[in-house]
């Protein structure tokens, strides 16, 4: 993995750069966290969107808290 410049940018400045950069996932890359995902991306190009790290965090929490009862309620014919 090449090393990269660490880039602070706003999802707004992210957006504005018109093209996403190429990010390899490992293989063994299959599900994981949000925030995972946010700080293997980081590793991968050096860009880091601080204003997405409260919407991650909150995300992981809630698949942290899914439960049984909780995936028969939304999906029951999957449970």
């Amino acid at each position: 993995m090449a090393k990269h410049e660490a880039r602070r940018l706003t999802l707004k400045e992210f957006l504005a750069e018109g093209t996403a950069p190429h990010v390899r996932v490992s293989d063994r890359f299959n599900g994981g966290s949000f925030m995972d995902c946010h700080c293997r991306i980081f590793a991968e190009t050096g860009i880091w969107i601080e204003e997405l790290v409260p919407a991650f965090q909150k995300l992981d929490a809630h698949l942290a808290a899914a439960n049984e009862k909780t995936v028969k309620t939304l999906s029951p014919d999957f449970a």
